[in-house]
């Protein structure tokens, strides 16, 4: 027997025991490893194995394990022209709040602002919450992008005033944020009094009308910098410390465009804009946090503190997609350039419950900026609880220092606090029609294949085991999972607490196991009456039971498991507490588990298969499977995901059932295949999951147009097929698979341009193999029909004929032969 001590200073000043003070170096992947699937984030001083080598922001240089030095990796690889480090030094952390537009819209008032602000103070400022940022509305004396557009009327839903309304939230102890598109403006009153401010054709009308607003400050004139400035002071001496300017991107466009209109043109007028932002801070302070926004407008890198990168979100599953597809394409700069806004996170029904979690979860797992914007006072008691487990946002950043064109499905956030080392993975299933098995593999993750690895499902709140290799889950459609992983010792372990998804990062501040005694003391941060949980494992095989526990003066729970067990902790304050777990051998039950019966396996894919099996009356673990005499893990279901198969070898698969101990059945259940025995002779390419989409928020959709309605040309309805933007491409594997492809194109029915045309193109590895004419609405569907044989890769593109907006471009009926 061992005893396990840490540095003293670690247990009680952990983690700034192991911080660096930023900018530091951090470890970085360049690309994909074995598994396309996969995203990796740090949090805490993690050196993963799976790194490709280690970057330097100060310098914008990574150098890979191999030596190999890449000098301005920001700036040239990844083409972000401005790369500069975080400042990190007024905003540690990214922001957490909430926001009133994608509730009220325009249609916010002062009553509701304070609703919201008194009922955050109350149930979530506790778990973090600051900011109450005020959207589109409070501002000008009508609607939409007319009179709105005008910072120096204050509408009348806001009777009292926007600095009394500022000083209300931070009476609460919040932080109030504000809304503008300040670039813009619409009140012509306003244009009279700031002559040579705004844009303007020699004969006085305005050069620039846009979203922003009729008029356009002018970036190259004195005057215009000093409005700016003047416009935000205003803001700021109301109180407001959180400012979102939105619009950027098209401010930016207007530039470029307009030059001919400015006093005092340069060539480079992403320069004159950054200037703006300057003018915009000078107003502000440094204290205060300024968020670009709408898409993403990496001209405002190294002076903006954070922005958003991507559209709109809408209150449905949609909405969470575009929030994943903004992180696939943008996460690499959170943390390290400024703070990723992927758009606020929402919870509210009709959203089932699985969807407002597996938002939630994104939001927690990447920590990037964490704003939500639901009636907060109108939510169940459920989805209230999702919101308390993923506040505050912390200081987690990407291992994946690269843009993905793959909407990847098991994102690994890697821990290290307090001695603590474990993984939390949450894995998706982004199909709304389909549930899905998925498997992941310790090696992939960078943990030890040669021991059990606990895994504990965070938002069941239960403990699955300890297993070797891996590990096949299910996922209901449009769903999350998220388990810890740790790899397993011959010691207790505190595998999760319940406060937080990272399990332990905010809330544990010591923890220190004698192993000789078997106590397990430490100290947390506990909020109001918010029942807190630590869960203990022990090693497999090896029962034990808590004896006694203790955390001062308050409540305490015990819950003794077979392998596991927990401690709960309810105070009637916020607070930190120390408490302290004294453990006892235990007597363990264990039942001789029989073999499986009836095994299977049914196609997933081009190059997986699903097994199946019949399982036994007797309880049962769970079930271990091996393939061609190599286990590949374990899984609490009768499903198995295998994935990467070669289509012609002869496999061997093996499924035995195993008890908590690790104890396999004698006998074992059986199956001899191969993919080309079970896949079928004709598969919807709609089916298949795509390796690679074009970035964006609006990208392919599998079975409904890319807008998300049914797919319908020429006045027929299609249930099968691929609805694509101009402009995109989607692409699946075929690996030799099949002989012959088949669809019809055409522009949906959905549509209202009937002049615009888009060319269809199809390519097999990277060659031509067809293309169309440019079509138009009334051409209805064109059938195409190509030889597929031996081709691996399967690209499917779109491009519009001339300039324009985004034609709804299907490809229904798309399927693959033998």
């Amino acid at each position: 027997m061992k005893t396990i001590f840490f540095c003293f200073l670690c247990v009680f000043l952990a983690p700034q025991c192991f911080a660096q003070t930023w900018p530091h170096p951090i470890p970085a992947r360049v690309r994909d490893g074995a598994n396309k699937d996969l995203m990796v984030m740090t949090l805490g001083h993690v050196s993963p194995s799976i790194a490709d080598g280690t970057f330097d922001p100060v310098k914008d240089e990574l150098v890979l394990k191999d030596g190999t030095v890449l000098k301005n990796y920001f700036r040239d690889t990844l083409k972000i022209k401005y790369f500069a480090p975080i400042d990190k030094t007024r905003f540690p952390l990214p922001p957490s709040g909430w926001c009133s537009w994608y509730f009220f819209y325009q249609e916010i008032n002062e009553d509701e602002i304070k609703i919201t602000a008194k009922w955050i103070a109350a149930n979530l400022k506790d778990f973090g919450v600051k900011y109450v940022q005020i959207d589109d509305g409070w501002q000008g004396t009508g609607r939409g992008l007319g009179e709105n557009r005008d910072w120096s009327t204050i509408n009348n839903r806001f009777p009292g005033g926007m600095d009394r309304l500022a000083a209300y939230i931070k009476s609460l102890g919040l932080k109030p944020g504000i809304w503008l598109a300040p670039h813009g403006q619409s009140n012509e009153a306003v244009i009279k009094n700031h002559v040579g401010v705004f844009l303007m054709k020699p004969d006085g009308t305005t050069a620039s009308s846009t979203w922003e607003g009729k008029f356009l400050v002018d970036p190259s004139a004195p005057e215009s910098q000093q409005y700016l400035q003047d416009l935000f002071a205003k803001l700021s001496s109301w109180g407001y410390e959180y400012f979102k300017i939105d619009g950027q991107p098209i401010v930016v466009r207007e530039y470029r465009n307009k030059k001919s209109f400015m006093k005092n043109p340069r060539d480079d007028t992403d320069e004159l804009y950054r200037e703006t932002l300057k003018s915009i801070r000078r107003g502000i302070g440094p204290n205060s946090y300024l968020l670009g926004c709408w898409v993403v407008p990496l001209e405002g890198i190294g002076l903006m503190n954070g922005s958003r990168i991507g559209a709109d979100v809408l209150p449905n599953w949609d909405g969470f997609k575009f929030a994943m597809r903004a992180t696939m394409q943008y996460y690499f700069l959170h943390n390290v350039a400024w703070y990723a806004d992927p758009d606020v996170f929402i919870v509210r029904a009709p959203l089932p419950l699985e969807q407002a979690r597996a938002w939630a979860t994104l939001q927690g797992l990447t920590g990037q900026a964490a704003l939500m914007s639901d009636r907060l006072a109108d939510l169940s008691a459920e989805r209230v609880e999702l919101i308390k487990r993923v506040y505050p946002a912390v200081d987690i950043r990407p291992l994946d220092l690269f843009s993905s064109d793959r909407n990847k499905r098991i994102w690994d956030l890697k821990v290290n606090h307090l001695g603590r080392e474990y993984d939390v993975v949450g894995i998706f299933n982004f199909d709304e029609a389909r549930s899905v098995s998925n498997y992941i593999a310790w090696k992939d993750l960078g943990l030890p294949e040669d021991r059990p690895v606990h895994v504990f499902d965070f938002w069941n709140k239960e403990y699955l085991g300890a297993w070797e290799k891996g590990m096949s889950v299910d996922l209901l459609p449009a769903s999350t999972r998220v388990f810890a992983l740790m790899p397993a010792t011959d010691q207790v372990q505190l595998i999760s607490t319940s406060r937080h998804i990272t399990q332990g990062w905010v809330d544990l501040i010591s923890q220190r196991y004698d192993s000789l005694r078997n106590i397990y003391t430490g100290r947390s941060r506990l909020i109001r009456n918010d029942p807190y949980n630590l869960r203990f494992v022990f090693p497999r095989g090896r029962q034990l039971a808590i004896k006694s526990a203790k955390a001062g003066n308050l409540p305490v729970r015990v819950v003794n498991h077979q392998g596991w067990a927990t401690v709960e902790i309810t105070s009637p304050i916020t607070t930190e507490s120390n408490w302290e777990v004294r453990f006892e051998p235990a007597p363990a039950y264990h039942f001789p588990v029989k073999e499986p019966g009836n095994v299977w396996a049914e196609r997933s894919g081009i190059d997986g298969a699903n097994l199946r099996w019949t399982t036994p009356h007797q309880p049962a673990a769970g079930y271990q499977v091996t393939l061609n005499g190599n286990v590949l893990g374990f899984t609490p279901t009768q499903v198995f995901a295998l994935r990467g198969l070669d289509p012609n070898t002869a496999y061997t698969a093996e499924v035995r059932s195993v008890w908590q101990d690790g104890t396999l059945s004698e006998k074992k259940a059986t199956l001899q295949f191969t993919l080309k025995k079970i896949h079928p002779p004709e598969m919807f390419l709609s089916d298949l999951d795509p390796v690679r989409l074009t970035a964006g928020w609006r990208q392919p959709e599998l079975n409904r147009n890319f807008n998300s309605g049914g797919l319908s040309v020429g006045g027929r309805a299609f249930e099968k097929g691929i609805g694509m933007p101009t402009n995109s491409e989607i692409e699946f594997e075929l690996n030799g698979a099949y002989d012959n492809f088949a669809a019809l194109v055409g522009i949906d029915d959905e549509f209202n341009n009937n002049e615009a045309k888009a060319e269809f193109f199809v390519l097999g590895d990277g060659k031509e193999l067809w293309k169309s004419d440019g079509l138009s609405k009334s051409d209805g569907a064109t059938p195409v029909k190509l030889d597929v044989k031996n081709v691996r890769r399967l690209t499917l593109r779109v491009r519009r004929v001339g300039e324009g907006g985004r034609i709804h471009a299907d490809w229904v009926d798309a399927r693959l032969t033998k």
